[in-house]
């Protein structure tokens, strides 16, 4: 039997209704990405599962449509918890949906997240998430994680998928060919201001969360260090720019 990488602290597995072909059926999942790209991934990978999954983009947005569903009589059967979301975090999100009745049977919360280590671990599992997927997913492992809370699976074409993932590989390529320009265009001005700070900051956020997918965890790691260090330099009141020509050189050498 297949073993995910991730870890599920519950016993419990929650039995769902499934269609007699062994497709999906109502079963539906609720993903929460505030990076666009990440979550078209994911889409993907549900699509080839043959698995309803709608987005939210921020921890507030899936809380409003975990109860737009619940009122509608169609409630989600899994959430999908992007931990690092702006405006409401996954771990805030999950302990606002635990407080206000949603429990781990009626709603599982799968956190979904590049940050693994044993004292964040402890945390998901504090707000009451019930496992985690560990970025970047891995097809075999959403998978594996939605047959083991009552969500059959089936596969859509491999061709089908191939066009699909490589049409996101572009259109990755693309937004990690703009940041570079978006850096250039930085650097000709005389002034940084802060919003041109924090546009540039999560322009390398998204790079970082994404590149793994593409198979590209190198450039990720230098995304996200070049975030870190322009952070830093902003809120310490340094000159931003020679944190950007440094930002530029270590993007390229990963291109």
């Amino acid at each position: 039997m297949y073993e995910p990488k991730s870890a599920s602290w519950t016993d419990k597995r929650v039995s769902k209704d499934e269609s007699p072909d062994g497709a999906a059926g109502a079963l539906r999942v609720l993903l929460a990405e505030d990076t666009q790209i990440s979550a078209d991934v994911l889409m993907a990978m549900t699509r080839h599962l043959s698995v309803q999954m709608d987005h939210a983009t921020n921890g507030v947005e899936a809380i409003a449509m975990i109860k737009t569903a619940e009122n509608a009589a169609k409630p989600y059967s899994m959430l999908l918890l992007d931990v690092n979301m702006p405006i409401l975090d996954g771990v805030e999100t999950a302990k606002r949906l635990r407080a206000q009745g949603y429990d781990a049977e009626y709603l599982p919360i799968i956190a979904v997240t590049a940050a693994t280590d044993l004292d964040e671990v402890r945390t998901y599992r504090a707000a009451g998430m019930q496992a985690y997927l560990e970025k970047p997913v891995a097809l075999d492992d959403l998978r594996a994680t939605l047959r083991a809370w009552g969500h059959r699976t089936r596969n859509t074409p491999q061709r089908k998928r191939s066009a699909a993932l490589e049409a996101l590989k572009l259109r990755f390529d693309d937004r990690t060919l703009g940041l570079l320009r978006q850096i250039d265009g930085a650097l000709d001005r005389s002034d940084i201001d802060e919003a041109l700070i924090m546009e540039l900051r999560n322009l390398l956020h998204q790079l970082a969360g994404t590149a793994g997918s593409f198979g590209q965890p190198r450039l990720g790691e230098v995304a996200r260090n070049q975030e870190a260090a322009l952070l830093a330099a902003f809120f310490a009141g340094e000159d931003v720019k020679p944190v950007l020509e440094n930002a530029k050189s270590a993007l390229k050498a990963e291109l």
